[in-house]
C-alpha cells in the first residue's frame, strides 16, 4: 500500500488527539507503519520559537506538512493533529501531499467549554484571555472534507469508524474483518504485541554520557525520591513505562484525571508523578535541571523540569469525578501526593534497585518470548503466593494464547496490606518450582519484578500496559488483586474502545477448590455456596505451616509448601 496523511483539524478539544491515537492503534493491528505527528511535540520539537501570529501559525503548519509529506512518500501513515485553522494553508499542503485525507472535528463551543479540564474556553468567553482560537480568533471549517464527524454528539467508537471507513473506500488501507472497529483484532502468531504506543522508550543513558551526567547532577538541586518515585524511576529506564519519558506535567495529570488519556490523546490510566515540599520546589526552575536521589543518597538520574504544579490547587474548583466515579482509589492517592508536583522528562543514569538474573526488562523478555516462537502471550504480575488458584488461572491464560509470562512481584512499600507473607526471594522460588514441574517449558517465561502499586481500576489497566511493553498480547488479572474487584477492573477497560490499548484482558474471579465439581472453578463456573469451596489466603497457608500442618493439596502444591516449610516463620 502506498503512503498517506490523514489531516485532523478542529478546535482545541474537539478530539483530534484522542481519535488520532485511537486511528493509530486501528491501523497497526492492520499493518500499517504510522507516525503520529502531535501538534504540542511539533511545537516543541520542529518549531520551538515560534509564537501564534498568523505567520508563526502559517509557517508551523508548513513544517508539519512537510515532515507528513516525506512520512507518506516513504510508504508509512502520517497522522497530525494540529488546530490548523486557516484554510488557505490546509489547502496548500492538500495540493503538496498526493493522498491526502481531511479530517473534520466538528464541536460546538458550549460542548467544549463543557469538556474543558483547564476551564480556557470560559476564561476566553469572559475576556480573561485574548487570542483564543473559535473565540476572538479565527477558525475556518473546510469546505470539503473527506471527513466529518461531529465529535459533541457521536462517540469516539462511531467517529473511529467512520474515518476507517472512507479509508477503505478511499483504497488507503485494506478492509479487516475482526478489527479494533468491531472487535479484538488477531495478531500474527509469530508476531509480538507492539509496545504501547508503537515503541519501546527507555529513559536509561548510553554509558558515554553516564559519567558526564553524573558529574553534572552534582552542582544541581537535589530532589529525594519516595519508594514510589524510586520504583518509576526504574520502570522508566528500563521502558516498561513505554511511552512515557518521565513525571507528568500538569496537562497530562489533569487529562488521565478526567479521561484517562494522556494530553496526546493515547490512552493511560495512573498519573505517573514525582512530589516534593514546598521548600524544594522554591529551589527548583522551570527549564533548569535536577538530581534526583534515591533513599540511599545515591545520584541515580536527572530531571529536566518543565512544569511545578500543585494538584489540589490544579483540581480545585472543577469535579473530580473521572471514568470511573467517586470511588476511585487510584485518583485519590495521586491528588494527595503532593504538596507540590514536579514534571518533567528524566534521565536514568544507574538503576534505584540491582535486580538479579530474573529481572528481565521489556527487551529482553522480548526476546525470550520471541526466541521460543511465541507471538500470542498472556501477561500476570503476580503478587501472592502461587496456589492452585493462581496455576488454574494461569492455565486458562496458556490455553487461550499458547504462551505465557509470569512476573512475580511484590507490593510498593507502604501499600502492604500488614498481612503474613511471604518474603519475596522465597515467594520467586515458588513460582520457579511449580513452572518447572508444571509449565511447559517452551511456552512460559518467569521473571522478577519491581514493586508493583495496589490499586483499583486504573491500575489494572497499568499492569496490562506493563505485560504489553514486554510482549504480551493478553493481560490476566484477577479479582482481589485490585480494589473494587474484577468488575472494578473491566468497568477500567470499557473507557476504552476495543483494541484501542492493543492489549487484551483477561478479567477473572478469584478460583478455588469446588467439593461440587471436584476441580479448580470460580463463582462464574460452580455451583454451590462458599460452604463447597475450598481455599486459603497466604496468610492462612503460612500460619499452617508455622504450625507444622501442611497446606490442603486442593489449595497449594506439595512441592511449594516445601519451599515455604525450608524457611520457617514465626506467628506475626
Amino acid at each position: 500500500m502506498s503512503g498517506f496523511v490523514v489531516w485532523f483539524t478542529g478546535l482545541s478539544g474537539a478530539g483530534k488527539s484522542t481519535l488520532g491515537a485511537m486511528l493509530a492503534a486501528e491501523l497497526r493491528t492492520r499493518g500499517v507503519h504510522v507516525e503520529v505527528l502531535d501538534g504540542d511535540e511539533v511545537r516543541t520539537h520542529l518549531s520551538k520559537g515560534l509564537g501564534f501570529s498568523r505567520e508563526d501559525r502559517d509557517t508551523n503548519v508548513r513544517r508539519i506538512g512537510f515532515v507528513a509529506k516525506l512520512v507518506a512518500r516513504s510508504g508509512a501513515c502520517a497522522i497530525t493533529g494540529a488546530i490548523s485553522p486557516f484554510r488557505a494553508i490546509r489547502d496548500e499542503q492538500r495540493a503538496q501531499i498526493d493522498r491526502f485525507v481531511e479530517v473534520y472535528c466538528s464541536a460546538s463551543i458550549d460542548a467544549l467549554a463543557e469538556r474543558d479540564p483547564k476551564g480556557l474556553y470560559r476564561k476566553a468567553l469572559a475576556g480573561e484571555i485574548k487570542g483564543f482560537t473559535g473565540i476572538d480568533d479565527p477558525y475556518e471549517p473546510p469546505l470539503a472534507p473527506e471527513v466529518t464527524l461531529y465529535t459533541d454528539r457521536e462517540s469516539k467508537e462511531e467517529s473511529l469508524a467512520k474515518i476507517v471507513a472512507r479509508l477503505e473506500e478511499l483504497g488507503h488501507v485494506p478492509a479487516a474483518k475482526g478489527s479494533a472497529v468491531g472487535g479484538h483484532a488477531k495478531q500474527p502468531s509469530t508476531l509480538l504485541a507492539r509496545p504501547h504506543g508503537g515503541e519501546l522508550v527507555s529513559r536509561a543513558v548510553g554509558p558515554g554520557l553516564r559519567e558526564t551526567l553524573a558529574e553534572r547532577a552534582r552542582s544541581m538541586p537535589g530532589i529525594d525520591l519516595d519508594a514510589e518515585a524510586e520504583v518509576d524511576v526504574d520502570l522508566l529506564a528500563t521502558g516498561a513505562l513505554s511511552p512515557l519519558k518521565g513525571f507528568f506535567g500538569e496537562k497530562d495529570f489533569l487529562r488521565v484525571a478526567r479521561e484517562m488519556r494522556l494530553e496526546n490523546g493515547l490512552p493511560w490510566p495512573v498519573p505517573i508523578t514525582l512530589a516534593v515540599s514546598e521548600e524544594v520546589a522554591g529551589s527548583l526552575r522551570i527549564g533548569a535541571e535536577a538530581a534526583l536521589r534515591a533513599r540511599d543518597g545515591r545520584i541515580v538520574a536527572v530531571i529536566e523540569v518543565n512544569d511545578l504544579y500543585r494538584p489540589a490547587a490544579s483540581l480545585a474548583g472543577r469535579a473530580r469525578v473521572g471514568p470511573l466515579g467517586d470511588e476511585d482509589p487510584d485518583l485519590a492517592r495521586h491528588v494527595a501526593r503532593g504538596p507540590v508536583l514536579v514534571g518533567g522528562e528524566v534521565h536514568v543514569i544507574e538503576p534505584v534497585r540491582r535486580g538479579g538474573p530474573s529481572a528481565h526488562d521489556p527487551a529482553t523478555t522480548r526476546v525470550m518470548l520471541a526466541t521460543r516462537g511465541l507471538g500470542s502471550v498472556a501477561g500476570i504480575r503476580a503478587r501472592t503466593l502461587p496456589r492452585r488458584a493462581e496455576e488454574h488461572l494461569a492455565r486458562v491464560a496458556l490455553e487461550v494464547t499458547g504462551g505465557l509470562w509470569i512476573q512475580a512481584v511484590e507490593a510498593l512499600e507502604g501499600d502492604k496490606s500488614g498481612l503474613e507473607a511471604a518474603r519475596f526471594s522465597t515467594r520467586l522460588r515458588c513460582h520457579e518450582v511449580l513452572v518447572e514441574r508444571y509449565f511447559p517449558a517452551e511456552r512460559v517465561v518467569l521473571s522478577a519484578g519491581l514493586p508493583a502499586r495496589v490499586g483499583g481500576g486504573r491500575q489494572a489497566v497499568l499492569d496490562a500496559i506493563v505485560c504489553q511493553n514486554h510482549g504480551c498480547s493478553h493481560a490476566l488479572l484477577v479479582g482481589s488483586t485490585f480494589a473494587g474487584g474484577v468488575s472494578g477492573a473491566e468497568r477500567a477497560f470499557r473507557v476504552y474502545a476495543p483494541g484501542e490499548l492493543g492489549v487484551v484482558p483477561l478479567c477473572f474471579e478469584d478460583a478455588f477448590h469446588s467439593t461440587r465439581t471436584n476441580s479448580m472453578a470460580t463463582s462464574r463456573s460452580a455451583p454451590g455456596d462458599t460452604s463447597t469451596w475450598i481455599t486459603a489466603t497466604e496468610a492462612e497457608i503460612l500460619a499452617r505451616i508455622t504450625r507444622g500442618e501442611a497446606p490442603p493439596p486442593e489449595v497449594l502444591r506439595p512441592e511449594v509448601a516445601e519451599v515455604l516449610a525450608a524457611e520457617p516463620r514465626s506467628p506475626s
